[in-house]
């Protein structure tokens, strides 16, 4: 009875202990939970690392992991603030993930807003603690689907036309001069020697036709009419003669 009797003071001692230790650790760790001073980001208490498969899977985050060197910013590492103020171009960021140590917060891109910069994103404080210098920071993201790009082809088709010149080349044919022949009557007498008359005709150019060259001549009646002259020629020679006989 006496046994049983001080094992029981014992038990109770023991469970006061626990009690005890399981308040001082409740106490402890809400001690050490994370908080902000920042009304745009959510403060998480769990490791997080850039590598880690669920980097981007908590706080509402979507996407993958973008690397800082893919952002343009200042601040950051080993610093206390960070500004982002440019973001790549293939990638819609949908939020960011600052850490400091075990802590981070978590900055959703609709709550920065939707015009850069990003400025004084900062990592959570434990308790009543100083702002931390940033350990690591990065994003996430997803790829941005580019529209369809339509090629448009355009066939351009040259007509060369060619102009035939036709040149036509007239040369004047200038009337040729046509001496007729002259006749020439002597008759050799002992007596009475018979003076020998030559005509000559010029020749009378041929008026060409508008718009056409010459190209011939039509002396004919030219021929006629030195015909008649020389037989007149010969009838007053022939007259001369009978009068002097």
């Amino acid at each position: 009875m006496r046994a049983k009797s001080l094992r029981r003071p014992g038990l109770l001692a023991a469970a006061a202990l626990a009690a005890v230790a399981s308040l001082v650790m409740t106490t402890s760790a809400f001690a050490d939970e994370p908080t902000t001073n920042d009304e745009r980001a959510q403060p998480f208490l769990q490791f997080v690392d850039f590598n880690h498969p669920d980097a981007c899977a908590v706080g509402g985050l979507t996407g993958t992991p973008v690397h800082p060197s893919k952002f343009t910013y200042a601040g950051g590492d080993n610093q206390q603030y960070l500004d982002i103020t440019a973001v790549p171009a293939d990638l819609r960021i949908t939020g960011m993930v600052v850490r400091a140590g075990d802590v981070f917060n978590v900055y959703l891109a609709g709550k920065l807003g939707a015009e850069l910069p990003w400025k004084g994103l900062r990592a959570p404080v434990l308790g009543e603690g100083d702002l931390p210098q940033i350990g690591e920071w990065f994003g996430c993201g997803v790829a941005v689907e580019k529209p369809p790009t339509s090629t448009v082809t355009t066939t351009t088709t040259t007509t060369t036309t060619t102009e035939s010149t036709v040149t036509h080349s007239s040369t004047p044919t200038s009337a040729p001069t046509s001496t007729p022949a002259s006749t020439s009557s002597s008759e050799s007498s002992a007596e009475v020697v018979p003076a020998t008359t030559t005509t000559t005709i010029a020749a009378v150019p041929v008026a060409q036709r508008s718009g056409l060259a010459s190209t011939g001549f039509n002396g004919a009646w030219l021929l006629g009419l030195g015909a008649a002259l020389v037989a007149v020629g010969a009838a007053v020679m022939l007259v001369m003669r009978r009068r002097q006989d």
